[in-house]
């Protein structure tokens, strides 16, 4: 594993469980945008950091959070700040913030199906400039999304 940056994939090959350990190892914040949350275990690991202090904040596509599958709820039911993004077009980022220090992203959407079916990857990056322009853009999406 480079000290900068660290690729992931699936199926089957531990990109949700990365992502999973991405979460856990939070201590302050964590912002992430993402098309569709329905990966119970990425979700149980959010509201894991919610009740240890870390201050959460979510954006997810609004037609994706209508999912029966969705845990756009059970998130908002443990108190994790949640924007269902309408818009023109979909909300199809896929990108988590840990602490202002490092970066999750890459097609990884976090589902199942694309845990154990899809050739996905996620890659993590440790390069602050790259932090801070994903950063740039959650808090321009969370501004546009809660004004």
């Amino acid at each position: 594993m480079s000290k900068y940056v660290s690729s992931y994939f699936s199926p089957k090959r531990g990109a949700a469980d990365t992502v999973v350990g991405f979460i856990d190892r939070c201590v302050d914040s964590i912002d992430a945008a993402v098309y569709a949350i329905t990966h119970d275990d990425i979700a149980e690991a959010l509201v894991r950091a919610k009740a240890r202090g870390v201050h959460v904040r979510i954006i997810t596509d609004d037609l994706q959070a209508s999912n029966k599958y969705a845990d756009d709820e059970h998130l908002l039911e443990h108190g994790i700040p949640l924007i269902r993004a309408r818009q023109s077009g979909c909300m199809h980022n896929k990108f988590i913030i840990g602490d202002k220090k490092s970066v999750g992203t890459g097609s990884l959407t976090w589902t199942k199906n694309a845990d154990t079916r899809n050739r996905e990857n996620f890659v993590i990056i440790r390069l602050r400039y790259v932090v801070l322009e994903f950063q740039k853009e959650f808090d321009t999406m969370w501004s546009h999304f809660t004004s």
